[in-house]
Protein backbone atom coordinates (compact mmCIF):
# COMPACT_ATOMS: atom_id res chain seq x y z
CA UNK A 1 0.00 0.00 0.00
CA UNK A 2 1.35 3.39 -0.99
CA UNK A 3 1.12 5.92 1.84
CA UNK A 4 -0.04 9.35 0.54
CA UNK A 5 2.80 11.87 0.45
CA UNK A 6 1.39 14.30 3.07
CA UNK A 7 0.96 11.39 5.51
CA UNK A 8 4.35 9.87 4.63
CA UNK A 9 6.10 13.19 5.34
CA UNK A 10 4.90 13.32 8.93
CA UNK A 11 5.17 9.59 9.63
CA UNK A 12 8.20 8.30 11.45
CA UNK A 13 10.09 5.00 11.18
CA UNK A 14 11.36 3.71 14.52
CA UNK A 15 13.33 0.66 15.60
CA UNK A 16 12.33 -1.51 18.53
CA UNK A 17 14.24 -4.28 20.26
CA UNK A 18 12.93 -7.76 21.00
CA UNK A 19 10.53 -7.67 23.99
CA UNK A 20 10.25 -3.87 23.80
CA UNK A 21 6.76 -2.39 24.16
CA UNK A 22 5.55 -0.22 21.30
CA UNK A 23 2.67 0.89 23.52
CA UNK A 24 0.76 -0.29 26.58
CA UNK A 25 -2.95 -0.63 27.27
CA UNK A 26 -4.25 2.72 28.46
CA UNK A 27 -1.68 4.81 26.57
CA UNK A 28 -3.18 7.58 24.39
CA UNK A 29 -4.18 6.09 21.01
CA UNK A 30 -2.75 8.79 18.78
CA UNK A 31 -0.74 6.62 16.36
CA UNK A 32 -1.42 3.66 14.04
CA UNK A 33 1.57 1.48 13.15
CA UNK A 34 2.78 -0.51 10.18
CA UNK A 35 5.38 -3.23 10.61
CA UNK A 36 8.16 -2.62 8.10
CA UNK A 37 10.28 -5.53 9.40
CA UNK A 38 9.85 -7.92 12.32
CA UNK A 39 6.80 -9.00 14.26
CA UNK A 40 4.63 -7.38 16.94
CA UNK A 41 2.11 -9.18 19.12
CA UNK A 42 -0.92 -7.40 20.52
CA UNK A 43 -1.60 -8.80 23.98
CA UNK A 44 -4.32 -8.64 26.56
CA UNK A 45 -4.05 -10.05 30.05
CA UNK A 46 -6.41 -12.70 31.43
CA UNK A 47 -7.56 -12.26 35.03
CA UNK A 48 -4.81 -14.67 36.13
CA UNK A 49 -2.18 -12.53 34.37
CA UNK A 50 -1.68 -14.85 31.39
CA UNK A 51 -0.88 -13.02 28.15
CA UNK A 52 -3.40 -13.65 25.37
CA UNK A 53 -2.20 -12.89 21.83
CA UNK A 54 -5.07 -11.17 20.02
CA UNK A 55 -3.11 -10.24 16.88
CA UNK A 56 0.22 -11.06 15.28
CA UNK A 57 1.36 -8.17 13.06
CA UNK A 58 4.09 -9.16 10.62
CA UNK A 59 6.00 -7.32 7.91
CA UNK A 60 3.56 -5.19 5.91
CA UNK A 61 0.75 -5.42 8.47
CA UNK A 62 -0.86 -2.49 10.22
CA UNK A 63 -1.67 -2.65 13.91
CA UNK A 64 -3.56 -0.43 16.34
CA UNK A 65 -5.95 0.41 13.49
CA UNK A 66 -8.79 -0.72 15.76
CA UNK A 67 -7.85 2.22 18.00
CA UNK A 68 -8.05 4.77 15.16
CA UNK A 69 -11.24 6.15 16.69
CA UNK A 70 -10.44 5.43 20.35
CA UNK A 71 -8.87 7.63 22.96
CA UNK A 72 -6.69 4.87 24.44
CA UNK A 73 -5.09 1.61 23.29
CA UNK A 74 -6.97 -1.44 24.52
CA UNK A 75 -3.98 -3.82 24.66
CA UNK A 76 -0.18 -4.00 24.82
CA UNK A 77 1.96 -4.13 21.66
CA UNK A 78 5.20 -6.06 22.21
CA UNK A 79 7.92 -6.82 19.67
CA UNK A 80 8.67 -10.55 19.59
CA UNK A 81 11.81 -9.92 17.55
CA UNK A 82 13.65 -6.74 16.55
CA UNK A 83 11.30 -4.52 14.56
CA UNK A 84 11.12 -1.46 12.43
CA UNK A 85 7.69 0.18 12.52
CA UNK A 86 6.22 3.17 10.74
CA UNK A 87 4.28 5.45 13.08
CA UNK A 88 1.29 7.05 11.31
CA UNK A 89 -0.29 9.91 13.30
CA UNK A 90 -3.98 9.04 13.75
CA UNK A 91 -5.28 12.52 12.89
CA UNK A 92 -3.33 12.62 9.62
CA UNK A 93 -4.34 9.04 8.78
CA UNK A 94 -8.02 9.89 9.26
CA UNK A 95 -7.57 12.93 6.98
CA UNK A 96 -5.85 10.82 4.31
CA UNK A 97 -8.70 8.29 4.41
CA UNK A 98 -11.29 11.09 4.16
CA UNK A 99 -9.54 13.04 1.39
CA UNK A 100 -7.92 10.40 -0.83
CA UNK A 101 -10.45 7.89 -2.29
CA UNK A 102 -7.70 5.70 -3.76
CA UNK A 103 -5.93 5.44 -0.42
CA UNK A 104 -9.25 4.91 1.37
CA UNK A 105 -9.97 1.94 -0.91
CA UNK A 106 -6.49 0.50 -0.28
CA UNK A 107 -7.03 1.00 3.47
CA UNK A 108 -10.37 -0.83 3.34
CA UNK A 109 -8.76 -3.63 1.32
CA UNK A 110 -5.97 -4.01 3.92
CA UNK A 111 -8.51 -4.08 6.77
CA UNK A 112 -10.65 -6.63 4.92
CA UNK A 113 -7.63 -8.88 4.35
CA UNK A 114 -6.71 -8.61 8.02
CA UNK A 115 -10.29 -9.37 9.09
CA UNK A 116 -10.39 -12.46 6.89
CA UNK A 117 -7.08 -13.67 8.33
CA UNK A 118 -8.33 -13.13 11.89
CA UNK A 119 -11.58 -14.98 11.19
CA UNK A 120 -9.66 -17.91 9.69
CA UNK A 121 -7.43 -18.00 12.79
CA UNK A 122 -10.50 -18.10 15.05
CA UNK A 123 -12.03 -20.85 12.92
CA UNK A 124 -8.76 -22.82 13.15
CA UNK A 125 -8.61 -22.49 16.94
CA UNK A 126 -12.13 -23.92 17.19
CA UNK A 127 -11.05 -27.14 15.45
CA UNK A 128 -10.40 -30.18 17.63
CA UNK A 129 -6.93 -31.65 17.39
CA UNK A 130 -3.54 -30.53 16.18
CA UNK A 131 -3.79 -32.34 12.84
CA UNK A 132 -7.02 -30.53 11.91
CA UNK A 133 -5.43 -27.18 12.74
CA UNK A 134 -2.29 -27.96 10.71
CA UNK A 135 -4.33 -29.02 7.67
CA UNK A 136 -6.61 -25.97 7.95
CA UNK A 137 -3.59 -23.66 8.10
CA UNK A 138 -1.88 -25.28 5.10
CA UNK A 139 -5.05 -25.15 3.00
CA UNK A 140 -6.09 -21.64 4.12
CA UNK A 141 -2.69 -19.94 4.09
CA UNK A 142 -0.85 -21.99 1.51
CA UNK A 143 -0.57 -22.18 -2.22
CA UNK A 144 -2.00 -25.59 -3.15
CA UNK A 145 -1.35 -26.79 0.40
CA UNK A 146 2.25 -25.54 0.50
CA UNK A 147 3.42 -22.98 3.06
CA UNK A 148 6.84 -21.60 3.93
CA UNK A 149 6.52 -20.42 7.51
CA UNK A 150 8.04 -17.07 8.34
CA UNK A 151 8.59 -18.20 11.91
CA UNK A 152 10.07 -21.09 13.86
CA UNK A 153 7.87 -24.14 14.46
CA UNK A 154 7.69 -23.36 18.17
CA UNK A 155 6.09 -19.98 17.43
CA UNK A 156 3.75 -21.58 14.87
CA UNK A 157 2.60 -23.99 17.60
CA UNK A 158 1.62 -20.97 19.72
CA UNK A 159 -0.33 -19.54 16.78
CA UNK A 160 -2.14 -22.86 16.33
CA UNK A 161 -2.93 -22.98 20.05
CA UNK A 162 -1.10 -26.27 20.64
CA UNK A 163 2.05 -27.32 22.48
CA UNK A 164 5.20 -27.51 20.41
CA UNK A 165 5.52 -31.18 21.40
CA UNK A 166 2.05 -31.93 19.99
CA UNK A 167 2.91 -30.08 16.78
CA UNK A 168 6.21 -31.95 16.34
CA UNK A 169 4.47 -35.33 16.92
CA UNK A 170 1.68 -34.46 14.48
CA UNK A 171 4.06 -33.31 11.74
CA UNK A 172 6.18 -36.46 12.18
CA UNK A 173 3.09 -38.70 11.99
CA UNK A 174 1.83 -36.91 8.88
CA UNK A 175 5.25 -37.26 7.22
CA UNK A 176 5.38 -40.97 8.11
CA UNK A 177 1.91 -41.47 6.60
CA UNK A 178 3.05 -39.76 3.39
CA UNK A 179 0.50 -36.93 3.55
CA UNK A 180 3.01 -34.19 4.36
CA UNK A 181 6.46 -33.27 3.09
CA UNK A 182 8.63 -31.01 5.22
CA UNK A 183 11.83 -29.22 4.29
CA UNK A 184 12.83 -26.94 7.16
CA UNK A 185 9.96 -24.48 7.53
CA UNK A 186 8.36 -25.39 4.18
CA UNK A 187 5.43 -27.77 4.54
CA UNK A 188 3.36 -29.28 1.73
CA UNK A 189 0.29 -31.48 1.83
CA UNK A 190 0.84 -34.43 -0.50
CA UNK A 191 -2.55 -36.08 -0.33
CA UNK A 192 -6.14 -35.04 0.18
CA UNK A 193 -7.16 -35.73 3.76
CA UNK A 194 -10.60 -36.88 4.87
Amino acid sequence: MQIPEPLAQISQALRYEKNQAVFRAGDPADVVFRVMAGEVHLLRRAPDGTAIVIHRARTGDFFAEASLFSERYHCDAICVRPCRCLRLPADALRQAIANDPGFALEWITALSRNLRRQRAAQERLALKGTRARVVHYLVDCGDSGCVTLGQPLIRWAEELGVSHEALYRTLAAMEKEGVLARDGTTLKLLAKLD
